[in-house]
C-alpha cells in the first residue's frame, strides 16, 4: 500500500522545464527526481531519481515516472547516464521504458 502520494514541481530555473519534482508520501518528502524538458522539441530527460532508503521498494519511483510519462505522452524520453548497480538496472528494466537508458536524447535547446 502506498498511502497519499503527491508529486510537486520545484520551480523552474531554466526555460527548458522544471529542474525537479518532489515525491511526497503522506505529506513528507521521501524522494525527488530531476528532469530536463524541452516543450518545443517534446524531449524529456530523466537526470536522476532518489528515494529515501526507508521508502524504497514501494513503487514510488515507478508511480512518479508513470505519472510524468502520462503528463507528456508524446515526448521522446531518455535518461542521463545511470548507475550500473543491480538495483538501478533492475528498476529501469522493470519499467516499460520507451527510450534509451543512459544515453540522453537531447535537443539543441537542452544542450545550450
Amino acid at each position: 500500500m502506498v498511502g497519499d502520494l503527491e508529486l510537486a514541481a520545484v520551480p523552474a530555473l531554466l526555460p527548458t522545464g522544471p529542474p525537479g519534482v518532489e515525491i511526497r508520501l503522506d505529506g513528507l518528502v521521501v524522494g525527488d527526481l530531476e528532469l530536463r524538458i524541452c516543450h518545443g522539441c517534446r524531449v524529456a530527460v530523466v537526470e536522476y531519481i532518489r528515494i529515501d532508503r526507508r521508502c524504497r521498494r514501494r513503487g514510488l519511483a515507478t508511480l512518479a515516472i508513470g505519472l510524468l510519462r502520462r503528463t507528456w505522452p508524446d515526448y521522446r524520453w531518455s535518461t542521463a547516464p545511470i548507475e550500473r548497480s543491480t538495483e538501478a538496472l533492475g528498476f529501469w528494466h522493470s519499467l516499460d521504458w520507451p527510450g534509451p537508458l543512459g544515453e540522453p536524447d537531447e535537443c539543441p535547446h537542452l544542450l545550450a
